[in-house]
């Protein structure tokens, strides 16, 4: 008896085939379909995380700002860099009064400058979309009382609100300064 090599068989006989079924391949169709879209959906809920906690970190430092003014009796600063994607947090100098003479402080988790970049891996794909502050600019202070003020030293009767994409946005009340994320 002789074999003959798999290459060299008839593909139709009546124990053999070569080949898949429409069948076969509709459903191997359905089944990467379904992987994709399930992909998709976790991704997307993954970009919400992500933007949340974003929120959530420039909502507490934020508020760290305003309760560091609270604190020492100075006002303090959180300046916003859209185009950079980043902020930093900053104390006047009572030497020079005002923005102007404003230092970045050192972050008391890290022992670093106070500047935060959204660049982080943790927040890939977040990014600040926009900044408003009554009055403008993208500079946001809190007077010795903790009240919220703009780069002119007016104090805020509306609230400023930054805003990431994907959407999600930190909120700073005109007034009181209470800070959250709705």
């Amino acid at each position: 008896m002789s074999t003959v090599p798999i290459a060299d068989r008839p593909c139709r006989t009546a124990l053999t085939r070569c080949g898949f079924t429409l069948i076969e391949l509709m459903a191997v169709v359905v089944i990467l379909g379904v992987l994709s879209v399930t992909a998709a959906v976790s991704m997307n809920g993954n970009w919400a995380a992500r933007s949340r906690a974003a929120a959530d970190l420039i909502a507490r430092d934020v508020s760290f700002a305003r309760e560091r003014a609270l604190a020492t009796g100075t006002t303090n600063w959180v300046v916003f860099s859209v185009g950079s994607n980043s902020y930093s947090v900053l104390a006047e100098n009572p030497a020079a009064p005002g923005r102007a003479g404003a230092l970045t402080i050192t972050d008391p988790a890290t022992g670093q400058a106070f500047v935060s970049r959204l660049s982080d891996p943790a927040f890939a794909g977040v990014s600040v979309s926009a900044v408003s502050i009554p009055g403008g600019g993208t500079d946001l202070g809190f007077d010795w009382m903790g009240r919220p003020i703009n780069a002119a030293g007016t104090r805020l009767t509306t609230d400023a609100t930054i805003t990431l994409s994907p959407p999600q946005t930190v909120t700073v009340t005109g007034g009181a300064g209470v800070v959250g994320v709705p």
